[in-house]
Order: C-alpha cells, then sequence, then structure tokens
C-alpha cells in the first residue's frame, strides 16, 4: 500500500519527528512518501535509516502557494492509497488535489498535540478527512467534543521500542535529588519552563537537574535560573540526538506542560525505568503515568508538584526499574506496527467500497 504523508512545521527534533521516523522504519509492509512542505532544520531525518520502499521531499519555498503545488505534484506522483495529514492545512490540500484530479485516496488525520491548546486543527478542517488517528485519549475525547463520530477514530498512541533498553540507576542515598528534563526550552508556552524552574527553586532539599533542548526561550531560561539564584544547580546540556546515551542516574523525568499530545519522553523514560513526574495536562500523560511509574500532579498546582518531587526524593528506591519498564510495553512498536497496518486495511476495504458493515472500527 501507498502511504503519502504531509508534515506540520517541525523543528526538527521533537517527538512528532521520532515517531515519523519509527513509523518509516518498521513498517515494511508498507511504502511511504513524506512530504516535507514547511519545515526547520531537518535534523530528524537522520533518525530514517530506510532505503527502500521510501521517499523524502522537502520544499524550500517560503510562499504558500509554492508549498501548495510541491504537495500537488508530489501526490501526483505518488499516486497514494491513503495520505496522512499532520495538520487541517495539509488535509484541506490533499482534499483539494483529490477533488480536482478525481483521485480515490482516503485521507487521514494524524494530530501530534492537544486540539484545544493548538491551531494545528480548526474544527471546520476536521470534515475533509475520512477518518482520523488519535494519539492519546484525551485527543480522542476533543474530537468527538468537535463533532467527529467515535467510529471515524483510531486510538492508536505513540510507539516506542521498549527491548534491550539499559536501566537508568537511582542515585545514592546521600546524593542530591538528581531530576532530567527533555524538551524545547519554552518559559511560558507548552512545555512550562519557568514554572520547572521556579519549582525547583523551592524544593528546600539538595538537589541539580540535566535540562537536554533548546528553544527560543533558551537565553531567558538562563536569565531566570540566575535570578532565582539555582544557575549553580542546573546542567544545560543542549539538544543531542538520544539523550538517554548521556543519563546514567536520575531520580525522576520532569514535564510541567500545559499541553501535549502524547509526549513522547515520558514514555521513554519509563522504558529506562525512570519514574516520572508529571502535570496532568491536556493531553497524554495520564494515558501513560500511574501509581507503579510515577506521580500525576493538578494542572497550575506549583505546590502539589514540589511535593511530588520531594516524595520521590524521600522515598528513592520505592520505584522498581523493572515494574516501570512494564508500563510500557503497550506501547512497543511492534503492537503499534501490527494495529496501523490493521488500520490501512480497513480503510483500504472502505477504498475498494467494501460492504462497510463488515468492517469493525470500533473494534480497534
Amino acid at each position: 500500500m501507498k502511504i503519502t504523508l504531509i508534515t506540520q512545521y517541525l523543528e526538527g527534533h521533537g517527538g512528532t519527528e521520532r515517531v515519523i521516523s519509527n513509523l518509516v522504519n518498521e513498517d515494511l509492509k508498507n511504502e511511504y512518501q513524506v512530504l516535507i512542505p514547511k519545515s526547520g532544520k531537518p535534523e530528524w531525518l537522520q533518525w530514517i535509516t530506510r532505503t527502500t520502499g521510501y521517499q523524502l521531499k522537502i520544499c524550500h519555498e517560503q510562499d504558500t502557494q509554492a508549498q501548495k503545488e510541491f504537495i500537488e505534484k508530489n501526490v501526483l506522483a505518488a499516486e497514494p492509497d491513503i495520505v496522512l495529514g499532520l495538520e487541517g492545512r495539509a488535509c484541506v490540500t490533499a482534499y483539494q488535489i483529490r477533488k480536482k484530479y478525481d483521485l480515490h485516496y482516503k485521507i487521514v488525520s494524524w494530530g501530534h498535540t492537544s486540539i484545544a491548546e493548538s491551531n494545528i486543527f480548526a474544527r471546520q478542517e476536521l470534515a475533509f478527512p475520512e477518518y482520523h488517528l488519535a494519539i492519546s485519549t484525551g485527543i480522542k475525547k476533543q474530537l468527538i467534543k468537535l463533532g467527529v463520530p467515535a467510529q471515524k477514530i483510531f486510538l492508536i498512541y505513540n510507539p516506542i521500542r521498549t527491548v534491550n533498553k539499559k536501566t537508568i540507576s537511582t542515585p545514592k542515598a546521600n546524593a542530591p535529588f538528581h531530576a532530567i528534563f527533555i524538551g524545547r526550552i519554552l518559559l511560558d508556552d507548552q512545555k512550562n519552563v519557568r514554572m520547572l524552574l521556579e519549582s525547583m527553586a523551592q524544593l528546600n532539599i539538595p538537589w541539580k537537574l540535566d535540562i537536554f533542548g533548546k528553544g527560543a526561550d533558551l537565553p531567558k531560561a538562563k536569565t531566570l535560573a540566575n535570578d532565582l539564584h539555582i544557575s549553580q544547580n542546573i546542567n544545560w546540556q543542549g539538544w543531542m540526538p538520544n539523550p538517554w546515551e548521556a543519563i546514567n542516574e536520575a531520580d525522576c523525568l520532569l514535564l510541567c506542560s500545559k499541553y501535549e499530545g502524547f509526549p513522547m519522553v515520558v514514555i521513554e523514560a519509563a522504558s529506562y525505568g525512570l519514574p516520572i513526574v508529571s502535570t496532568n495536562c491536556p493531553t497524554g500523560p495520564a494515558d501513560i503515568i500511574n501509581s507503579h511509574n510515577g506521580i500525576l500532579t493538578p494542572m497550575n498546582d506549583q505546590k502539589a508538584f514540589i511535593a511530588a518531587c520531594r516524595q520521590i526524593y524521600r522515598l528513592r528506591g520505592k520505584y522498581n526499574h523493572t515494574d516501570i519498564k512494564k508500563t510500557v510495553l503497550k506501547f512497543d512498536i511492534s503492537r503499534y506496527i501490527k494495529h496501523i497496518e490493521n488500520i490501512y486495511n480497513l480503510i483500504a476495504a472502505d477504498n475498494k467500497n467494501t460492504d462497510k458493515s463488515a468492517i469493525k472500527l470500533s473494534s480497534l
């Protein structure tokens, strides 16, 4: 089956890029065309190691019309069975091309962040795809609230490789609390790094924090750390293709996000046996975090977040690394690929005008 994937704007080193790479690398039964009409520096392309059954096209034009023409040209050349759109505009463009040339591919939306807190999909744009991939239960609920029939939504989460992972050790009993943050450095936007730094400043226990990532607010974040008198406790590690290779010991991963889609960094942490402290933001963390692998705290409750960090420190060693790893086995890439291949087959059957009564869309 031929799948064309049209990306949204991608900065080049986040969870969405990792998921795309995993899908293309692992789903060898299908052919993929990845179209990047607008993107940041595509550093993430190094993660795609597949050499056959795969095409990548990048448009370097900033003009919107040029980007649409780029998509049209490549969709016509590929003749896909399914088009996956990572944002509303991509789905609308795919619909316009299909109508203009009387094509028959199905359009599937594949949003990677909370719909309510972002501009990735507008309500009217959700009418153009025939089906929708929801990467969290929260996004599925948002789609239903916006009028999408439940039987048109496939809940798929995001994949991770769970086998052959090292275990991140717990620090010794008398060592400072050691926390990890991995993500874009955004003070007051999605990642809410301001709350992270302000919370650390109020811990009142010995601590250190490794921050992996880069972003528009990195200089401001360093200034805030100076103002809070905590710079000496922070190691600014910058962006790394695989930060987990540099982490051998830690107490937990911290996430203060205002919203997510399905935070890959959380399931990655658990796959290494590392507990998580996270805000219960829309959407994603609640699908992953439970009493066996971490603590969820209410949104905008800094006191609760601080208390959770202190609890991890006070009960150091409470979480069993093996038990933590088991909590994310259901997200393993092998299960994910089987699931998405079943979804493609159902959509292809619909494409061939198969009796829809025989297609149990809600069974997945």
